[in-house]
């Protein structure tokens, strides 16, 4: 390296000799880093910028493979709660009879009030009285028959699978026959109809 260093202060004494030795120091310094310089922005830069945007997208893409391994496990935990939740569903679906089916729970509690030895006077189905994600399915009767009779039919209506509420009572024209005080009773009786529709909200003021 010295021998090299000579040679070249050599030559420049030979080529340049007014110049001053420190100028020709710098002359040799310049000389000798070019390459260097070269070599640190031609090549060795550009591959420490490639390595760095490498390591970047490496570590985004384990990122990126993370996250989706964890949306996969939440995935199969949403779909076993969604299964959960379905079958619950359907298990209480049971007490809200579908259109179809309403016939038959009106004809169902019909029988009920014969058998407990009540003669209907009136059984009138009334308008449906809408609410949010199911319907309400009004029943008017007016029945005649002894008062425990009328009691073994609401108990009777109360172990039906479908949700069927009493309501408005009233019990009037007390009759004595056969040993028996018969009552006429007004009630209505109110069903619900699943209809997964939610009502319009009121516009805000």
């Amino acid at each position: 390296m010295k021998k090299n260093n000579a040679a070249l202060t050599d030559f420049i004494n030979e080529k340049y000799i007014p110049l001053e030795p420190r100028l020709k120091a710098a002359i040799v310094a310049i000389i000798l880093l070019l390459p260097v310089v070269i070599f640190y922005f031609v090549y060795y830069q550009p591959k420490v910028n490639k390595i760095t945007s490498l390591n970047s997208q490496t570590a985004q893409l384990k990122k990126q493979v993370q996250e989706a391994k964890s949306k996969a496990a939440n995935l199969e935990q949403f779909e076993n709660d969604l299964a959960e939740v379905k079958a619950k569903f359907e298990e209480k679906a049971v007490l809200l009879p579908k259109d179809k089916e309403i016939p038959k729970l009106l004809k169902d509690i019909s029988a009920l009030g014969r058998n407990a030895g009540l003669d209907f006077l009136t059984f009138k189905p009334l308008a449906d009285v809408p609410k949010d994600f199911y319907a309400e399915l009004p029943v008017s009767i007016n029945v005649r028959g002894p008062y425990h009779n009328m009691g073994f039919f609401f108990d009777q209506i109360s172990k039906l699978e479908r949700i069927v509420s009493v309501t408005n009572i009233k019990m009037s024209a007390p009759k004595k026959e056969g040993g028996e005080m018969l009552l006429k009773s007004d009630c209505k009786l109110v069903t619900y109809r699943f209809t997964n529709l939610e009502l319009p909200k009121a516009p805000k003021k």
